[in-house]
């Protein structure tokens, strides 16, 4: 498109013949001189009938495409209400697309603003104690699950030779509620173990080999049997190859009644310093079966409680967080015998939080076939821990209460 006000390019205002082009003609025209108009903005006098406050804004002429926005306004003060009241004026005064369209943009956001200021300023965050109890409901949800700590019915440890797995009290791993008299067979030797599922019996296979040879636990995700509410995993514990045997339907399961807590007291959620272990530092882990295991320490963990100082050894846990396994005074009593397990938070900037609140039951206070570590010599607290879950409930608890 080309602009009325600028000159009509050559090519365009004459013909080879020397006639005037018509719009040649028509430029001569144009051409004529035209008085000078005044503009509409040079040093107006301010119209009475003009809102103070829109007052800056008003330009007395039609054209408002440079109309200027009003600042941002602070969605939680006063401001914000001037600024819709603005809007309204200027839609009024200026009818012009691009007004409306600015307004409009303008008062859509002080509004989204406005919503997120008031659910902030409305929505109190949690109190430690009522973050404890969410917490302690998915822990709980996570033991009930269908391969939860609480399904655990059992932990072969496997012989070289065959064995038979089913229902009939015959077979050498007996489980009432296989499917079967017999679900198939393993053959174990000194370097393999593998399944042969019995004829017309459905039993399936996860992370095994076609021919149904399979892998522990010890390297990658282990091989697993699967039969009605049974499954069967192969493990390695103690240096031997095991089948960890779970039944959703276990009685642990569905009689389950949930974990007694102490009540949340702050005193034992401490800070604690991080201190590297010396290179090569290891700690001798007992389990519940006496079987020794020497590990890597993580971290030393130094806190003080009601002006005690206290240490304990970690290992590493998942996801970055530290693994610890306390003992303390109410162990036997109040809390499980054998100790609890505290999940402790990645390091930042040399420190981390020691949250005893959420001191944990190990599996073993659920099921004879978990092989729970103990807690090291050096992990065994000389004060009462009387913070995070308690034993099952039995005399002595319902006197402590």
């Amino acid at each position: 498109m080309v602009d009325s006000g600028s000159r009509t390019p050559d090519s365009l205002e004459g013909s080879s013949d020397g006639r005037i082009h018509p719009r040649r003609q028509a430029s001569k025209e144009f051409a004529k001189p035209v008085p000078a108009r005044v503009s509409s903005h040079a040093k107006q006098e301010p119209r009475p009938d003009i809102t103070p406050a829109l007052a800056p804004y008003h330009h007395g002429g039609t054209n408002h495409a440079k109309v200027p926005l009003p600042p941002p306004a602070d969605p939680t003060s006063a401001g914000g209400f001037v600024f819709g009241a603005i809007c309204v004026g200027m839609v009024a005064r200026y009818p012009s697309r691009m007004t409306r369209l600015a307004c409009l943009l303008g008062l859509s956001l002080l509004a989204a603003c406005t919503s997120m200021t008031a659910s902030h300023s409305t929505t109190p965050s949690p109190s430690p104690a009522a973050d404890r109890a969410a917490w302690h409901a998915a822990r709980l949800d996570a033991l009930r699950a269908p391969d939860g700590w609480l399904t655990l019915v059992g932990l072969d440890f496997l012989e070289l030779g065959t064995s038979t797995i089913g229902a009939a009290p015959s077979s050498t791993l007996c489980y009432e509620h296989c499917t079967a008299a017999t679900i198939g067979a393993l053959e174990v030797t000194a370097d393999t173990v593998r399944f042969h599922a019995a004829p017309s019996v459905l039993c399936t296979l996860e992370h095994a080999t076609a021919d149904g040879v399979l892998h522990t636990d010890e390297s990658g995700a282990p091989s697993v049997i699967r039969n009605g509410t049974l499954s069967f995993t192969l493990v390695r514990r103690n240096g031997q190859r095991a089948l960890r045997v779970r039944d959703s339907a276990s009685a642990t399961r569905a009689h389950f009644q949930g974990i007694p807590l102490f009540d949340y007291n702050p005193v034992w959620a401490v800070e604690a310093a991080v201190v590297a272990p010396t290179p090569g530092q290891m700690v001798a882990i007992t389990n519940v079966r006496g079987f020794v295991e020497e590990q890597p320490v993580a971290a030393q963990l130094t806190f003080t409680v009601a002006g005690v100082p206290h240490t304990l050894t970690a290992t590493k846990g998942s996801a970055g967080t530290l693994f610890v396994v306390f003992g303390d005074k109410t162990n036997g009593a109040l809390t499980y015998g054998g100790g609890r397990f505290l999940e402790v938070p990645a390091p930042r900037n040399g420190l981390t939080t020691l949250d005893f609140n959420r001191a944990i039951n190990p599996p073993c206070s659920f099921t004879p076939f978990a092989t729970c570590p103990l807690p090291p010599v050096e992990n065994q607290l000389p004060a009462a821990v009387r913070a995070g879950e308690r034993s099952t409930p039995h005399p002595e608890i319902s006197r402590d209460r």
